[in-house]
C-alpha cells in the first residue's frame, strides 16, 4: 500500500487527509516548511510524501490556524479580493502604517506580532492594536 500511495503522490501531487494519515502525516497541521526540514535529519525520503500532504506556509495558514488566538489585540477582517495586510494602530483606533503580508509565511507573521503586538492593559507610544486583513480567496 505505501508503494501505491507513493506513486500516487507522484502522479497526482496533493494525498487527501486519510492518504496522509495512512503515511503517518497529520495534514491539518503540517506545513511545507517543516518538509524542507527534513534534509537536515537525513529524510529526504519521505520528502515527496511530505510535499503532497503539507498546507503552503502563508498568511491564509496561519489564519486559518490556532496561532491568532494567542494574540488577544488581534482583530482579523475578511474582505474579498483584497491582499492581505496588517493595519498599524494607535490608541485611538487610527490607522498608523500599512503593511503588505501577502508573500510572509505563518512564522514571520508570528514572529512579527509576537515582537509588535502590545499585551492588553500595557501602554505604549507605539502602536497598540493590529488588524490583519486577509481574503477567502486562495493567496
Amino acid at each position: 500500500m505505501l508503494s501505491f500511495l507513493t506513486s500516487l503522490t507522484q502522479s497526482v501531487g496533493k494525498l487527501t487527509a486519510e492518504e496522509c494519515m495512512a503515511l503517518g502525516l497529520n495534514k491539518n497541521f503540517l506545513m511545507c516548511s517543516s518538509c524542507d526540514a527534513l534534509k537536515e535529519f537525513s529524510l529526504d525520503s519521505l520528502e515527496s510524501e511530505c510535499k503532497s500532504c503539507c498546507d503552503e506556509d502563508d498568511v491564509q495558514a496561519f489564519v486559518k490556524s490556532d496561532r491568532p488566538a494567542a494574540f488577544p489585540n488581534l482583530a482579523i477582517k475578511y474582505v474579498r479580493g483584497a491582499d492581505p495586510v496588517i493595519k498599524l494602530m494607535d490608541e485611538e483606533g487610527e490607522v498608523m502604517e500599512t503593511l503588505a503580508i501577502d508573500k510572509w509565511n505563518t512564522d514571520s507573521v508570528e514572529e512579527f506580532l509576537n515582537t509588535y503586538l502590545l499585551t492588553p492593559g500595557v501602554s505604549d507610544d507605539d502602536f497598540s492594536a493590529f488588524d490583519a486583513e486577509a481574503t477567502n480567496n486562495e493567496i
